[in-house]
């Protein structure tokens, strides 16, 4: 049997493989940079698929002249894609993260080291959970730099788009709900993600949309994480009924939004493994 070390590597490379499929700007974008995986880190091909996901937003959108509504649809939706693969790889990183020292703390138990090196071996996987939380960082302040540009195309192309976009309840401010029963709040997107705090039954939070299901949670105390989205009962709410659209900008509305949407769901995130700070792997067993 390979030893657990060995299994991660091969699970990472097929990761890399999966995602990398999907690694080209759709629609002849700004082409990413190919890093190569450090052969000390287990996770180096996940370090790899988000740092080359993550490339785009490092420059401003290329453009000849202003552009027209419909370029600012298909710019829009190149956009929204890239976004999805820095989402999907940042999670992928974060879970390979997790995994690592899962694997440190077996292997102390089970004597492949001496069991004198696990506070070592943990320090130097905070350190590299904390080199990738900095890159996520930079990223993120890219593609808020990025952001404000195509906000301002947006505008320029179809006046009012933005304002509309931010009037949808669901998008920035979030959703108020309950909780329907007593539950905890994940780390990540995932059902057996580390906790970060959890919920009594009926507690009010603002709730966002997030992948797989879940929604991000923001509960007073700062208390912040991801549950099933079906663990909420939604509050009523008193939004006043909007005009039908006839702009002709729908389309490019709805992308706007779900390009709101997706930039504060990779924020979240960033902030949420964050906020674990260099006690993070302690909640891992």
């Amino acid at each position: 049997m390979a030893h657990p070390q060995a299994r991660i590597r091969i699970l990472a490379t097929a990761l890399t493989g999966a995602l990398a499929l999907g690694a080209c700007t759709p629609g002849g974008g700004t082409p990413t940079t190919s890093a190569a995986a450090s052969p000390d880190d287990m996770c180096g091909p996940q370090v790899v698929v988000f740092v080359n996901a993550g490339d785009l937003f490092g420059s401003p959108p290329r453009r000849q002249g202003p552009p027209t509504a419909a370029e600012m649809e298909a710019e829009l939706t190149r956009e929204n894609a890239a976004i999805e693969r820095l989402q999907i790889s940042f999670d992928a990183l974060l879970y390979c993260r997790w995994t690592e020292v899962r694997v440190v703390r077996s292997d102390a138990a089970s004597g492949v080291f001496p069991p004198a090196e696990l506070p070592t071996r943990l320090a130097a996987a905070n350190g590299r959970l904390r080199q990738d939380l900095a890159r996520a960082n930079r990223i993120r302040a890219e593609m808020a730099s990025r952001a404000a540009r195509i906000d301002a195309a947006v505008e320029a192309a179809a006046p009012g788009t933005r304002a509309a976009s931010l009037r949808d309840p669901t998008v920035g401010g979030g959703t108020r709900a309950a909780a329907s029963a007593a539950l905890p709040l994940r780390l990540r997107p995932e059902n057996n993600a580390p906790e970060t705090g959890r919920l009594s039954a009926g507690q009010q939070v603002t709730i966002r949309a997030a992948p797989g299901g879940f929604a991000f949670v923001d509960a007073a105390g700062g208390i912040t994480g991801y549950a099933p989205n079906n663990a909420f009962t939604l509050l009523p709410t008193r939004v006043a009924a909007q005009a039908a659209d006839n702009s002709g900008f729908a389309a490019l509305r709805t992308l706007v939004a779900t390009n709101l949407a997706r930039r504060d769901n990779f924020a979240q995130t960033v902030q949420l493994a964050d906020r674990s700070g260099d006690g993070a792997f302690e909640l891992v067993r």
